[in-house]
């Protein structure tokens, strides 16, 4: 699936009480800086727009821990749509990669209507995602919403996220919407997750100032459990023009 040339870097997971949580990043926070898009918050909040095609093989080959495979979605921060973000996320194994473009709120309603057309002047992503959702039927099936707390070091191009309050709603054409959305916990109360994506190495420094004793790794997903809880309810979707339904399997 991907080309040999691709840049990978390593992505790991821990679903952890907060209190961990808390604990890591005080301790994070006495030597690394948060990355410029914290503000004087300290955070941020993600909201993004997942597609799949009308067979879901993005959800299947995420069930079956396919080692080859990939996720569209469109993204926004803050709930502001000054900047939209077009992303291809891919993993292989642990190691993931990312391609993204940036996209006006007019070219996003076109999307959204089936309207976009291919053209030289586009991002070649943004024609890849045209493409697909022309020949596969990729369609908007869940939004994924939460706060992000971020820390960046040079040191191995190290980035740690704590990401809290994940939740996931079916109010497919509300991505722009600034406001609360209809939405439900993906995580049991209490547990929040804390991403570390690095290069060739992870500084022991920073290893040492997550670590908890009681980490363990997961193979988690923040779409595969926002799809899992969803079979009692089943939205409707417009593609090109073309509607349809998919009952799951959860």
């Amino acid at each position: 699936m991907f080309r040999e040339d691709t840049k990978f870097r390593h992505e790991f997971k821990y679903v952890e009480p907060e209190l961990r949580l808390k604990a890591s990043e005080l301790r994070l926070s006495s030597f690394m800086k948060k990355d410029s898009h914290a503000g004087d918050k300290g955070f941020y909040s993600i909201r993004s727009l997942y597609f799949d095609d009308h067979f879901d093989s993005f959800l299947d080959e995420n069930i079956s821990g396919v080692d080859e495979r990939e996720k569209w979605r469109i993204r926004i921060y803050d709930r502001s749509s000054s900047f939209i973000s077009l992303e291809r996320k891919m993993r292989k194994a642990d190691m993931i990669t990312k391609d993204s473009c940036a996209i006006s709120a007019d070219l996003f309603n076109d999307l959204m209507k089936g309207k976009a057309s291919i053209s030289d002047a586009n991002d070649p992503l943004l024609n890849l995602f045209i493409i697909n959702s022309k020949t596969k039927g990729l369609h908007p099936v869940i939004i994924v919403e939460y706060e992000r707390t971020p820390f960046a070091a040079k040191e191995g191009n190290t980035r740690i996220t704590f990401d809290r309050n994940i939740r996931s709603s079916f109010e497919l054409d509300a991505l722009l919407a600034d406001r609360e959305l209809a939405s439900r916990p993906v995580l049991q109360t209490g547990q929040n997750l804390l991403e570390v994506k690095f290069d060739a190495f992870l500084p022991d420094h920073i290893g040492h100032a997550i670590e908890t004793g009681h980490m363990r790794r997961e193979t988690f997903s923040k779409y595969y459990l926002a799809r899992k809880f969803s079979f009692s309810a089943v939205p409707r979707y417009t593609v090109s023009g073309v509607s349809g339904s998919r009952g799951y399997y959860f």
